[in-house]
């Protein structure tokens, strides 16, 4: 089919007559290219679609529903007071609320929780009613996954009363803290710490009797059973060693090197030392242990089958020190900005400090695999085929259990840590149990760890560097409030 001649005259009249063109044909199989006029339109394109861009973010900082500023040049509030300091969104309701209040600022963002509140008001869910300048916004550690993952694992594991605590052990930073009854079982008292103990008799014994520590611990009848009687070392018996008696909760074991090794002033010296005596964090009660009148109250307390109550906090406490033997108070407030914008001054933590050798917090953690590889957690961390749950990565672990009050109960505890050899992360579980249980604490914080390191692809180490940041720069996980600064891109040689 043949082009008409003329049309091409036309054609070509017109864009001479026009006298501006976008494109100037070259007649050639490369095509055309653009003129002057071409790519200045296309500039001015590219400005336009960079600016709609710049807005979006600025309005996702912003948040004008509540009518908070970006930046303010005056100087922020010394300090930041307020009850809610202690008492992040550990219940289903506040998490839910602190979820929405996230997606508000940063739909796209690292899923962190946020909470607007006001200070001077004790509720920590925030008034309704107050002014906008009256808010603050809290910038919690507490990851948003994480979070709705232990909550799904206590719905189907029925826990009625539950608590569960994740963090990195070597920061004290928190990565999730769930309560499923804050006020049936509020976190912030304290509990019976049952077999949760014997490691820090462990860590008395390393340190004090170190002889009595290598030699095997003689026993008759039921390890579980204490009575004055079986406090005396008898001569002959069944045998274990100290990782045995670890991994199977030995309470007449412990009870020995508690009474006879031990002994009750470089046993309390340690729970003064680990921390046990003292607020683990603001909000908290202090742990606490009942008077000592005989050889009998010391085996129990040495054991765990009773004198001590603490709440989980310094259970996740003991992670740190088992990890690098350094006490680090935990925390869960990443930030707090007012309604300026400005960054304000959070009260002071105290200081990391060492309170056990490196040395012997390794040796308490090779001792503690026994217990998820062969002792007390070992179906936990297997499948039903006998399988490995969490794979090649190892966790050291303690489980502990004891009847107790206030309220009245079954109190069962683990904490665990992974991997074992190099810790980054811990997990805390109490349950408080009646007659009626589903899940054993040590099923729910294995099916919480395998939700940390595992995938589709398998489970491996690397996994927790999603939550505890350890990656490149790029990658690193960014608070909410980090959309307030430039971003700065350094060169690398």
């Amino acid at each position: 089919m043949r082009s008409d001649p003329n049309s091409q005259i036309r054609s070509g009249s017109w864009n001479r007559r026009l006298g501006w063109r976008f494109f100037r044909s070259r007649n050639s199989r490369r095509g055309s290219r653009l003129t002057v006029a071409g790519r200045t339109l296309l500039c001015l394109v590219i400005l336009v679609l960079l600016g709609v861009a710049w807005g979006i973010r600025l309005a996702w900082q912003g948040n004008p529903d509540l009518g908070l500023s970006l930046v303010s040049a005056a100087s922020p509030p010394t300090t930041l007071g307020g009850d809610w300091v202690s008492k992040p969104p550990r219940s289903r309701e506040r998490f839910s609320q602190a979820r929405k209040r996230a997606d508000s600022i940063d739909p796209s963002g690292v899923p962190r929780l946020v909470e607007w509140l006001a200070p001077g008001d004790p509720s920590p869910m925030g008034p309704t009613t107050s002014a906008a300048s009256d808010l603050v916004r809290v910038e919690y550690t507490l990851d948003e996954e994480l979070t709705e993952a232990i909550f799904s694992i206590f719905r189907r594991g029925r826990v009625e009363r539950g608590q569960a605590i994740v963090l990195d052990p070597r920061s004290g930073r928190l990565l999730a803290y769930v309560s499923t009854d804050p006020e049936g079982l509020p976190p912030e008292r304290t509990y019976p710490a049952a077999s949760i103990v014997k490691l820090l008799t462990a860590a008395a014994l390393l340190e004090e009797a170190p002889v009595a520590a290598e030699q095997t611990c003689v026993y008759r009848g039921n390890k579980y059973r204490l009575s004055p009687r079986r406090l005396a070392i008898p001569k002959s018996g069944h045998e274990t060693t100290l990782a045995r008696a670890l991994a199977s909760s030995n309470n007449q074991c412990f009870s020995q090197w508690a009474v006879h090794s031990v002994g009750q002033n470089k046993l309390l010296a340690i729970f003064q030392r680990f921390g046990w005596l003292a607020a683990a964090a603001p909000g908290h009660d202090a742990g606490r242990i009942d008077e000592i009148k005989t050889k009998l109250d010391l085996g129990r307390l040495g054991s765990g089958l009773g004198g001590v109550r603490v709440n989980p906090l310094h259970v996740a406490s003991l992670a740190s020190i088992l990890t690098d033997g350094r006490w680090v108070e935990p925390w869960w407030i990443d930030r707090v900005v007012d309604s300026g914008g400005r960054s304000i001054r959070m009260p002071r933590g105290e200081e990391p400090r060492q309170v056990l050798s490196q040395e012997i917090a390794d040796r308490l953690r090779r001792m503690m695999v026994g217990t998820t590889a062969s002792g007390t957690a070992k179906s936990a961390f297997r499948t039903r085929r006998g399988r490995r749950l969490l794979g090649e990565v190892d966790v050291a672990g303690k489980t502990g259990n004891v009847t107790g009050t206030d309220p009245y109960g079954r109190y069962e505890w683990f904490l665990g840590l992974a991997p074992a050899e190099d810790p980054t992360i811990a997990v805390v579980v109490l349950q408080l149990q009646s007659h009626l249980w589903w899940s054993r604490s040590s099923e729910l914080a294995a099916k919480v760890l395998r939700t940390v390191f595992c995938d589709d692809q398998g489970c491996r180490d690397s996994l927790a560097d999603r939550l505890t940041g350890d990656l490149s720069t790029w990658t690193d996980p960014l608070l909410i409030s980090e959309l307030e600064r430039p971003l700065f891109i350094s060169r690398t040689n």
